[in-house]
């Protein structure tokens, strides 16, 4: 289980720092971006890994990203979406993707069709986790408009 763990740190760490380097990303926000998106893929495994559930592993390691970006963008001074996007692209099911359209261009329409809607189950708990995760951040107090009286 350990080795496990340490492998979903560093690929998850290294997934994201690729994507940012890849996406252009302001160079200090890489290193926060990877970060981010390790621990939110590690979120994901361990959660999987204890309970066997893979679509709320998604959804909270999804809004746990989404949280922790909103934080880092609040902390650098820049757009929430630098840190959210990056930090959810290790998170993205591409290999599920992937293998519903082999499946369906073999002609496996069944196989094809039950692995595209598992992968579009977890693209949707990406989804939710992201948009709870970015709202809460979004929240503020109303500001007190009455002005002090002399």
């Amino acid at each position: 289980m350990l080795e496990g763990l340490l492998r979903a740190i560093v690929s998850g760490y290294l997934g994201a720092a690729g994507f940012g380097a890849l996406l252009n990303a302001p160079k200090k926000g890489i290193l926060w971006d990877a970060a981010i998106g390790s621990l939110g893929y590690t979120a994901y495994w361990l959660i999987f890994q204890l309970t066997g559930a893979e679509l709320p592993a998604m959804f909270v390691a999804a809004l746990l990203a989404a949280a922790l970006g909103q934080v880092a963008a609040r902390k650098l001074h820049m757009i929430s979406t630098v840190f959210v996007t990056i930090a959810i692209l290790p998170l993205v099911p591409g290999i599920g993707l992937y293998r519903a359209m082999s499946a369906m261009g073999q002609g496996d329409m069944t196989l094809g069709a039950k692995t595209a809607v598992q992968a579009m189950s977890l693209i949707l708990m990406i989804v939710m986790g992201t948009g709870i995760g970015s709202a809460l951040f979004s929240m503020r107090k109303p500001v007190d408009t009455k002005e002090e009286e002399l």
